[in-house]
């Protein structure tokens, strides 16, 4: 028994010396995140656990940074052991992420190629030239260093390297001694920068509260999910050094999804051309413009019932949501009073407190006890869902010629996620569901492959998981919604056809568990009989995700929020249904 005591405590002693001891004190501030060529995302706060960022400046045909490429690489693999992370950065005009990816590939780039597409990341840091080395701080992101990585490069000419810049800047803050003082100029392609090449005459009337309408507001009114509003100018104005942060960080607007892949209808992301007006309207002091406030003329308080007058409306009780925590689910079973079979076109979601509300889903448990389209038994829950309500989507109407059938005597139940606000909250959520005359062509329905066995050991950083649903039907997906917690880092939805070949839904590779939406794809997908539907996950469950409430945790399938899931939420239509008979 004594050895075994000891051995036990030898087993603690050494776990809590391994365990990381917590998050990385860090402001946040110029705070840079960026898509890479092949879409993964990087957040530089999340590297601050790192002694130094060093970024790269790429530009596709540029000679020196074609023939300095070897040096880079060399650098690279020599401090791979070492406290650094490696990044290129591309920030021409003329380079898409296609092209870079193809640069990539011929030229066997060592590390990603981060798409300062907006060129938001060169107007911060003043990226001039491409060849040149930044090494920046790990936490404040301010600059270290930036030079050459040698002298062995000139214009049209080279020679044997006699100085190692980037070596002894690289080595000093290793070894926490002072940076060497250098003078020396990189040599590279120059970067052709927006702002350099036009006068810039943007003001706010006429530029930037037109896009804040467009993308913003929607969240950012009195009765949103934003914690201010933009009611006008001044206000504008006052917030502008939070703007900037959040355009710098890509933490708003808050649509996920990568740009490239998938083509949606409720897109509200914000182009790299209105992202670049934006920033630089703050940078160069923010002028008016002549005319009246287009924000101040905006309501402020958001339409009820935007579908229109609902034919029937639930009120649900009353729940109490407490001022901080973390709150369990609440549920709610209710009768829609249907005396006959009906079709249900679409539902709204009225929360009392729109703050509060989290997320909102809407289950038939009774319907699909077997599924449609794959072989294995319909889960309640996610197989079975009419409606998810959350962000900004709170109303839900089905495609045309589609709806979702509903027995006479349907009970329904809804599950709700609740955030605490600071202060005590109550919410009264109003349900509004609108129904079809006659018959719709097509019964609209839901499958969700979900993970329910899996384990996510504490502090693992990059924990790979998915699951899959093999079709026996063939079906036109047409909404999307992938699902994790808290520890979920990314996430992405593809479909593997019978022959091999994987094309790719949706990915979100900057998945925030505070961000959920139901992607409405903008054309359905058609998806043949005998195709794979795959969902892939990675999930951080170390101190650098900021969303973590305890790393220490071995996680598991849970519907808390501290535990962990993997599913991808689809709507779809059955393409060899038949039309329906009118109900009687």
């Amino acid at each position: 028994m004594y050895r075994v005591l000891v051995c036990c405590l030898l087993w603690l002693s050494m776990s809590c010396e391994n365990a990381p001891s917590g998050p990385v004190q860090d402001s946040r501030q110029n705070d840079y995140a960026l898509f890479d060529a092949k879409g993964g995302f990087h957040r530089f706060s999340r590297y601050n656990d790192q002694k130094a960022i060093v970024l790269w400046i790429q530009g596709n045909g540029c000679p020196i940074v074609r023939n300095a490429m070897s040096d880079f690489k060399q650098l690279v693999a020599d401090y791979a052991s070492e406290p650094f992370v490696f990044f290129m950065l591309n920030s021409q005009l003329q380079d898409d992420r296609h092209e870079v990816k193809e640069e990539t590939q011929a030229y066997d780039f060592p590390v990603p190629v981060l798409m300062d597409d907006a060129q938001l990341l060169a107007e911060a840091l003043d990226i001039t030239l491409t060849s040149e080395l930044i090494i920046l701080h790990p936490t404040t992101r301010n600059v270290l260093f930036r030079g050459p990585i040698n002298n062995r490069l000139d214009y049209e000419a080279q020679r044997p390297p006699t100085e190692t810049y980037a070596r002894e800047a690289l080595d000093a803050i290793l070894n926490d001694t002072p940076l060497p003082e250098s003078t020396a100029m990189a040599k590279g392609c120059t970067v052709s920068r927006r702002s350099q090449m036009r006068e810039e005459t943007f003001t706010y009337t006429d530029d930037i509260a037109p896009l804040l309408t467009n993308h913003c507001v929607r969240c950012h009114k009195d009765d949103g999910l934003a914690p201010w509003s933009m009611t006008d100018y001044q206000t504008i104005k006052g917030w502008s050094a939070t703007i900037k942060q959040v355009l710098l960080s890509k933490r708003m607007p808050p649509w996920k999804a990568d740009p490239h892949i998938g083509a949606f209808e409720n897109n509200f992301s914000l182009a790299d051309s209105s992202a670049y007006t934006l920033y630089r309207w703050i940078e160069t002091g923010m002028e008016r413009g002549a005319g009246s406030d287009p924000l101040a003329e905006l309501p402020q308080k958001t339409e009820k019932w935007p579908l229109g007058v609902p034919d029937t409306i639930i009120t649900l009780q009353p729940e109490k949501i407490p001022a901080t925590g973390i709150i369990p689910y609440r549920y709610q079973t209710f009768s829609l009073g249907l005396t006959k079979d009906t079709w249900l076109q679409g539902v709204g979601i009225q929360p009392g407190s729109t703050k509060a509300v989290h997320h909102i889903v809407l289950t038939n448990k009774e319907t699909n006890k077997k599924s449609r389209v794959v072989n294995r038994p319909a889960r309640p829950w996610t197989d079975n869902y009419i409606a998810l309500g959350g962000g900004i989507d709170q109303n839900t109407s089905f495609p045309e010629g589609t709806g979702v059938f509903l027995k006479k005597g349907t009970q329904l139940t809804i599950q709700i996620h609740y955030t605490p606000t600071g202060k005590v909250e109550e919410d009264v959520t109003q349900l509004g569901f609108y129904y079809y005359e006659t018959p719709p062509e097509k019964e609209f329905y839901a499958l969700s492959p979900s993970n329910t066995n899996f384990t996510i050991p504490p502090y693992g950083e990059k924990v790979a998981l998915q699951v899959a649903d093999t079709l026996t039907e063939t079906i036109d997906i047409h909404y999307l919604v992938p699902h994790m917690h808290y520890r979920g880092s990314s996430i992405k939805m593809s479909v593997v056809t019978p022959s091999g070949q994987q094309n790719t839904l949706i990915s979100v590779p900057d998945y925030n568990f505070n961000w959920q939406y139901l992607y409405k794809l903008k054309q359905p997908v058609r998806v043949e009989k005998g195709s794979v539907i795959l969902v892939e996950g990675t999930y951080d469950n170390s101190w650098q995700n900021p969303l973590n409430p305890d790393p220490s945790q071995e996680l598991h399938f849970g519907i808390q929020s501290t535990d962990e899931m993997l599913i991808g939420f689809l709507n779809y239509t059955l393409v060899d249904e038949h039309k329906k008979t009118p109900i009687e």
